[in-house]
């Protein structure tokens, strides 16, 4: 979901709450304990450190903490709940409480020059299958809806997209907007493993999407890779 007029921090909360809940309206495989991987144990403050660590080469780029984020997710949630979506269906993920899923995971954020980067870990394994599991059950048939806020409409459409990492669960799309004279393009991964989920959102058109897919799959693996 297009969050532009959002604060950086602001907007990281909204894309945390949005790897949270698995949102997008495509249906994504669902894990089981034989191939999920390895269950992470880290607290808030160790997973900072290592967010740092892994971006320690790029000066532009900050980590969000997850008591940064759990502050500003109120009024992102908020925000997200006056969202009035079409067909109204296509909403229920987007507006779903949060506090179960809060509990169950930590959280952090890169938000580098151009791209986010973000982190959910769960308590276990089991806490972020059963987020699969439930988000599996929802419907599919949302791949073009509309959103309406401040009067604005804004018209979306979810292409799916072919993606791979060394991650054993992964979902990619490019989310096309428009208001009917502009069009922009979000390219969105997610990739599970264990009880780690990292998502990717950057802008995109046409012509960068296999490209931009390939960079946020390596990202996505060498941030895997750092948190082993």
């Amino acid at each position: 979901m297009a969050l532009a007029n959002c604060s950086k921090t602001y907007l990281a909360s909204a894309l945390c709450l949005a790897a949270l809940l698995l949102s997008g309206c495509s249906t994504p495989s669902v894990p089981n304990e034989a191939t999920a991987g390895s269950a992470l144990q880290i607290n808030a403050d160790e997973l900072e450190k290592q967010l740092k660590e892994f971006v320690k080469d790029d000066s532009k780029a900050k980590v969000i903490s997850d008591s940064q984020l759990r502050k500003s997710i109120p009024e992102a949630q908020a925000w997200i709940e006056g969202l009035k979506v079409s067909p109204s269906k296509c909403g229920v993920t987007f507006a779903a409480p949060v506090t179960e899923q809060l509990a169950k995971a930590k959280m952090s954020a890169v938000e580098f020059e151009d791209r986010y980067l973000t982190v959910a870990v769960y308590q276990d394994e089991e806490a972020l299958q059963a987020q699969w599991e439930s988000e599996a059950k929802a419907s599919a048939d949302c791949a073009r809806y509309s959103v309406t806020i401040n009067g604005k409409t804004l018209a979306y459409h979810l292409a799916k997209q072919p993606t791979k990492t060394m991650a054993p669960f992964n979902d990619a799309y490019v989310v096309t907007s428009s208001d009917g004279s502009q069009t922009q393009q979000q390219l969105m991964v997610r990739a599970a493993q264990g009880n780690v989920m990292v998502g990717f959102q950057q802008q995109t058109t046409a012509e960068q999407t296999q490209e931009r897919l390939q960079d946020a799959s390596e990202r996505i693996d060498a941030l895997f890779a750092e948190l082993e």
